[in-house]
């Protein structure tokens, strides 16, 4: 498929290729590389692995690529409502960050790994190649921050950034900081009743930002424009996402959260696994791919 590198808003064509590459991050180094190689980044290529972070990257002749690789969805809710979910500042003084979030990006920016320094050295190196960064779930949070980290840090350009199923990653602070620097290229995309993109709650002060595609339970998107999160917004968000005869436990929990952190975590851990009808529809590649007509060729 075609892949505009110089695209200034939303490619479908991007968010196709994007999304085959948070796919593949799931997949074996030797897989990752083969299916860069098919889709015209014939470039050097890194797969990086440090401490239960991975992802590659991938390069084009005017083209780099970053997917990070996400969790399992039986694995996701403990990564979302546990005491890693505590704000902490980051290399920025711009807002804060989930703690546990960030901690996982550091374990593969500015370190040396067994086939050198992967993050942020090729980006650095990058010539006049755009960036593109890109991860499902968990490897969306990454996109996010390591996308922030580069910007804010790094002083390097990012181009955009497509993520699936991703969770919130910062608060009111680092989201109108990113909104501003790449809200107009930044595109999230949720799947009906994925529960991941509904937390860590909103109550705990986190908000998303950024460009939304929303799809059904028949596949119909609904585009919401680049914005920072409001409080009705995540309150609709979250609801749509729980059976409805937990709906008002829902409120209350959500109400009490401030005052009683540590109940609030381990209330919402349950309160999001009972009120889940589908965490299937966390499932990059059944669904998140189905939705943008794509899918990965064996």
């Amino acid at each position: 498929m075609p892949f505009d590198p110089r695209a200034t808003g939303f490619s479908k064509n991007n968010a196709q290729l994007l999304a085959q590459a948070s796919a593949m991050a799931y997949r074996e180094p030797v897989q990752c590389a083969r299916w860069a190689t098919v889709s015209g980044f014939t470039g050097p290529f890194d797969f990086f692995d440090n401490a239960d972070t991975q992802g590659f990257v991938a390069e084009s002749s005017d083209a780099i690529v970053v997917a990070f690789r996400g969790t399992q969805p039986n694995h996701a809710m403990d990564w979302f409502v546990d005491a890693g979910a505590i704000h902490r500042a980051w290399d920025h003084n711009e807002g804060k960050v989930h703690t546990g979030f960030y901690n996982a990006l550091r374990k593969v920016w500015g370190v040396t790994l067994a086939n050198g320094e992967v993050l942020p050295k090729r980006l650095v190196n990058r010539g006049t190649k755009t960036i593109w960064i890109t991860g499902h779930s968990l490897g969306g949070a990454l996109a996010v921050l390591c996308a922030a980290q580069a910007m804010f840090v790094s002083k390097i350009p990012v181009q955009g950034v497509y993520t699936f199923g991703q969770p919130r990653v910062g608060n009111k602070a680092f989201a109108d900081a990113v909104s501003a620097r790449l809200g107009s290229n930044l595109f999230r995309f949720v799947n009906h009743r994925d529960i991941v993109p509904r937390v860590p709650l909103f109550s705990t002060e986190y908000c998303h930002y950024g460009h939304q595609t929303f799809y059904d339970e028949h596949g119909k998107p609904t585009e919401q424009t680049p914005a920072v999160e409001t409080i009705s917004v995540a309150f609709k968000f979250l609801v749509g996402a729980l059976n409805l005869s937990i709906i008002k436990q829902a409120t209350l929990v959500i109400t009490d959260a401030i005052a009683h952190e540590k109940a609030f975590n381990e209330t919402a851990r349950e309160l999001l696994k009972l009120g889940v009808e589908k965490i299937d529809d966390h499932n990059m590649e059944k669904h998140y791919l189905a939705r943008l007509d794509t899918s990965l060729s064996e």
